[in-house]
């Protein structure tokens, strides 16, 4: 079976529905029920006589569109990128058409508008989205995942875990009527960014893993808007800045149709943001004009998200048996990529390669960490490489691989508005359908330095191509 990265990626990103499914636990307990715990439990429900889901907003929460108290980002815009939009439906067969007749927004290329400094870019045939708010993508998914026969959530605050020798066997947490003891043949935190894992695992003599960190401080600004059934412009709309262009310190803005006739409009800042909201976008593509002239549904809703982190658990020399980490609890980037929930989902096809692939179950999931390793490595990159280069602190090339990534690097991202084939290549690893060892093919490289005019000469000194 092949390994490298890249084809490791591909291999989980397939959209092909598991086979070699079979039964391995009793009761299996999820820790967290939003996306990522809800998507993880699906997998589980394969493998398991009983799932439990434990998760302290109770199932009811965020079901008449509300953000729920666990997802304090959920009324930001939300957009499901490609890759995750095919790890939902391989797991969850229809939903993303049941989610589109009850209102959720496909935007195919043509409704999609990207803009860099306010050029517009061109359409990749790869572009396509799924948008709504997320409250109504979530309830979707936790009503097929409840639906399960095998499945049910509790309402619940998880304080801990407890261990039989070097394996987890139960999950301690607390309802109104006092703690509960539930043993378990397998555990999943997916309790989010502020999983307190890493504090557990400490205090029951386990090594704590260590928490890579890039700060950040980006602040957003989001909106909702009635929205005209008159305009026939794009749909969707992503607009970049470099820090150049924009001296106000805007980096992205956003904008996108969803359910219930609405657009859903957000402004990220590094740092305060500076101007009137409805100034600003009205200062952007006629698209958020648009959007903006609408009838405001709320108050412009802020969030800030300070930094990047990634807990490396697969680093760690030691760790339980019979535990596995998905979602921002193992690593949580700058939404402005929106490349979350996608994780989320590709996480979910690590834990199920893992349990398919017979494992001794008393010894640490070291297959699953080193398969997620993989996916939150591409996204890490992804991510912190661009916010890294807008602060100003990427460090420079250490290797001669490295330079040669650098510049190669620079051609594809200098040709990806220009040449439809670099494009969509480009935004295949965006949107989680590719690895970013993609964006290295001699024949790639070589046809982005073409559209960029740059001399064969130069490639050849440059890339060695």
């Amino acid at each position: 079976m092949p390994n490298s990265p890249a084809d490791v990626f591909d291999r989980l990103s397939t959209p092909l529905t598991p086979e070699g499914t079979r039964r391995l636990f009793g009761t299996v307990c999820v820790l967290g029920g939003a996306l990522a715990g809800l998507v993880a439990a699906r997998v589980l429900a394969d493998h398991a006589d009983r799932v439990v889901i434990i998760e302290p907003d109770g199932p009811d929460a965020g079901s008449h569109g509300e953000t729920r108290p666990g997802v304090p980002q959920g009324y930001q815009v939300h957009v499901l990128l490609p890759g995750g939009r095919a790890q939902l439906e391989r797991f969850f067969p229809g939903i993303v058409d049941e989610a589109v007749a009850e209102g959720a927004a496909l935007h195919p290329p043509h409704a999609v508008a990207s803009y860099l400094d306010d050029v517009e870019q061109i359409t990749t045939p790869n572009t396509r989205f799924v948008a709504s708010s997320r409250p109504f993508l979530e309830s979707h998914v936790r009503r097929r995942t409840l639906a399960l026969p095998n499945v049910a959530l509790v309402t619940g605050r998880v304080t801990g875990l407890r261990y039989t020798r070097d394996a987890v066997d139960a999950v301690r947490y607390t309802t109104g009527a006092g703690e509960v003891v539930e043993a378990a043949d397998f555990v999943v935190d997916a309790t989010g960014r502020s999983s307190r894992l890493s504090d557990w695992l400490e205090r029951d003599g386990w090594p704590r893993p260590e928490m890579e960190r890039l700060q950040v401080d980006v602040r957003y600004l989001s909106a909702r808007f009635r929205r005209s059934k008159d305009w026939t412009g794009p749909q969707n709309g992503i607009s970049r800045y470099t820090p150049p262009f924009d001296s106000k310190g805007l980096a992205v803005a956003a904008v996108s149709a969803i359910e219930n006739q609405q657009w859903t409009v957000m402004l990220a800042y590094f740092g305060s943001p500076a101007g009137d909201f409805l100034t600003r976008c009205r200062e952007l593509a006629p698209i958020y004009a648009e959007a903006v002239g609408g009838e405001p549904l709320g108050e412009v809703v802020p969030y800030r998200h300070p930094d990047s982190r990634w807990r490396h658990f697969e680093a760690l020399d030691r760790f339980p048996a019979r535990l596995a980490v998905v979602g921002d609890a193992v690593a949580s980037f700058n939404p402005v990529y929106g490349q979350g929930m996608s994780s989320a989902t590709l996480h979910a096809s690590c834990l199920s390669e893992y349990l398919r692939s017979g494992p001794d179950l008393d010894a640490p999931a070291r297959l699953f960490l080193d398969l997620q390793n993989v996916v939150v490595d591409a996204a890490w990159r992804t991510s912190t490489a661009g916010d890294a280069a807008r602060l100003g602190i990427a460090p420079p090339p250490a290797t001669d691989q490295e330079r040669r990534q650098a510049w190669a690097m620079r051609q594809v991202r200098a040709a990806a508005g220009r040449d439809v084939t670099v494009g969509t290549a480009f935004r295949a690893v965006s949107y989680m359908t590719a690895h970013p060892a993609s964006l290295f093919a001699p024949e790639l490289v070589s046809r982005a330095a073409k559209v960029n005019d740059v001399s064969e000469e130069e490639l050849r000194r440059e890339f060695g191509v």
